[in-house]
């Protein structure tokens, strides 16, 4: 039998690599900057909860897979990837570091291709210079996001079904707007951390 942890995450800036600063910029700007800060208080107390109860699962690390939103490879620059994201402070990939130092192994999650699509739409968001440009960037985000996360859950999907053997479990970092679930395989038991 397989298994698959799904454990929804909050992203903070750190996870965001080169982008997480504007996103920052974006957020303060429309909720202003004492509930943003508020807000990434509450994430900060989500990650450390979230930690605790990864750790009371009593997983067999050396038959764990981690699938990690927004990764599009596993191997040496999987690692290298979580390390530093990690170093610059995202919560989310101190405890997949820390699970994979404890043996589990990190799997390619994400198709490239759409991450780079989602990457380009959302740059031209921040990088809008004016309203009607911001405008202009939002309606042609909206116009596929929904279409470009139907596609990246499946591709998601077939990476666990691909990777995750016969008496293994993996732990899938999803963010929340996600819907992989449907798109597994039927023989993979799912546990949600809530």
């Amino acid at each position: 039998m397989r298994k698959l942890i799904l454990v929804r995450i909050v992203h903070t800036s750190s996870d965001m690599g080169s982008m997480g600063e504007g996103l920052e910029h974006e957020g303060m700007a429309k909720i202003g900057r004492e509930k943003w800060l508020e807000n990434q208080r509450k994430i900060e107390k989500f990650w450390d909860d979230l930690e605790k109860e990864i750790d009371g699962l009593g997983l067999d690390y050396s038959k764990t897979r981690i699938y990690q939103d927004g990764l599009p490879c596993g191997g040496e620059l999987g690692l290298r990837i979580v390390r530093e994201t990690a170093d610059k402070g995202s919560k989310n990939y101190r405890i997949v570091r820390k699970l994979i130092e404890r043996g589990a192994t990190i799997e390619a999650t994400e198709s490239p291709e759409l991450l780079r699509k989602e990457y380009e739409h959302i740059k031209a968001l921040l990088a809008a210079g004016t309203p009607d440009e911001k405008a202009v960037a939002a309606r042609r985000y909206d116009e596929i996001k929904d279409d470009l996360m139907r596609e990246r859950d499946a591709c998601i999907a077939k990476a666990i079904d691909i990777s995750l053997k016969d008496n293994e479990t993996g732990m899938l970092f999803i963010g929340a707007f996600h819907n992989v679930i449907p798109g597994l395989a039927k023989d993979i038991e799912v546990k949600s951390l809530d």
